[in-house]
């Protein structure tokens, strides 16, 4: 993997992998209020959007979940 680094990416190793995993919590859909987790009749789980989004990427009908 040649990838190029970006600026920030310079500073130290441990903020860069916090920063990087703060980034992909922010853009999934953890935590939505559209969100169910559904059992499928051959025992696994699906978890679904009831919005009819696909699951795993933050749309803009994104809602925090009340708990």
């Amino acid at each position: 993997m040649t990838a190029d680094l970006q600026k920030w990416e310079f500073r130290d190793p441990m903020l860069v992998v916090m920063s990087r995993q703060q980034a992909a919590a922010n853009r999934s859909c953890k935590g939505c209020a559209h969100a169910k987790t559904i059992e499928t009749p051959f025992g696994d789980t699906i978890t679904r959007c009831l919005k009819g989004k696909p699951y795993g990427k933050k749309c803009n009908r994104y809602e925090v979940a009340d708990e």
